[in-house]
């Protein structure tokens, strides 16, 4: 009766296995691919006669819109530098934005890319912005510089209000921002909650892409903290992706992993890789909707 007990393996230890194989289409991390989606965002041909695409961007106060616009516009200038046009404040939890605004992102070439991003309060609390201004806004209604009153929606007499907005005024796509260390974190809250309900139901009915941007994936595993090289060989960033999906009600492939410049003294090949790849992803999925929008593209007697 002396036998010895068998003992359980310990458990593993250390960060999340890389998978074998990328669990995305793999994106080449090399100066040829970051020039070839240089020049294809720089030559990019907007659908459907109007001038610029429409992005809104949507998430809680210090989800990353403002560091994703910082980024992308120093992935675009190419000029060796980490440049930062808009100011980054540690929040607090309170939007530091405060206004509808868009922002102009500027290729190397200085030209204004045909891309708009716009912003607005975060969606977090009665300090955010309400749900009708967002309809509103996706519908082209909003101009730019309105000042946002968390607490009742804009008047039809506002000088900021348009009466009758058309195709180049409204949001072409709409880019949800989360943070990707506490993604349910960053959706959750009843405010929050009912606001995305409300957005997603809208923007379904009239067919406007829609795509989340998850930041912060370098937090989420050691070694993409200074190399996101692996970035979709990752254990856990597939399984934080997969979830804001779920949560979404939108597909894995619509969930954009992102990793923005905070510490980095120059720039990095990769991170400009990435930021341009989902810079690019948002371009086309908005001239998607532009084109599907457009009725010259579809024979009147096509639906009769």
């Amino acid at each position: 009766m002396g036998g010895s007990e068998s003992k359980e393996p310990p458990a593993p230890t250390g960060p999340p296995p890389l998978m074998g194989k990328p669990w995305r289409s793999h994106i080449e991390w090399d100066d040829l691919n970051r020039k070839q989606l240089l020049e294809g965002i720089n030559t990019f041909k907007v659908k459907g006669g109007v001038k610029y695409l429409n992005c809104l961007l949507l998430g809680q106060a210090a989800s990353g819109k403002t560091s994703f616009f910082n980024t992308s516009y120093t992935a675009l200038k190419d000029e060796g530098r980490i440049i930062s046009p808009l100011t980054v404040f540690k929040s607090s939890g309170s939007s530091v934005t405060t206004k509808f605004e868009t922002h102009p992102l500027h290729t190397k070439r200085n030209k204004a890319l045909q891309l708009r991003i716009f912003d607005c309060r975060g969606l977090h609390d009665i300090q955010g912005v309400t749900a009708e201004d967002i309809n509103l806004i996706v519908d082209g209604h909003v101009k730019h510089g309105y000042q946002i009153n968390p607490v009742s929606s804009i008047s039809h007499k506002d000088v900021h209000y348009r009466k009758t907005p058309k195709l180049k005024d409204m949001m072409h796509c709409v880019v949800y921002v989360v943070n990707a260390e506490n993604p349910a974190a960053a959706l959750a809250g009843e405010a929050a909650e009912e606001i995305f309900r409300d957005i997603r139901a809208k923007l379904g009915e009239r067919r406007v892409r829609q795509l989340v941007l998850m930041n912060k994936v370098d937090r989420l595993r050691a070694s993409l903290a200074d190399d996101i090289s692996d970035l979709f060989r990752s254990v856990e960033v597939k399984k934080k992706l997969y979830a804001v999906a779920k949560f979404m009600n939108l597909p894995e492939m619509h969930v954009l992993p992102m990793s923005n410049y905070h510490t980095e003294p120059v720039p990095t090949r990769d991170k400009d890789v990435l930021a341009l790849t989902n810079l690019k992803t948002i371009m086309d999925c908005a001239n998607d909707f532009v084109h599907d929008a457009c009725d010259k593209n579809t024979p009147s007697k096509f639906y009769k």
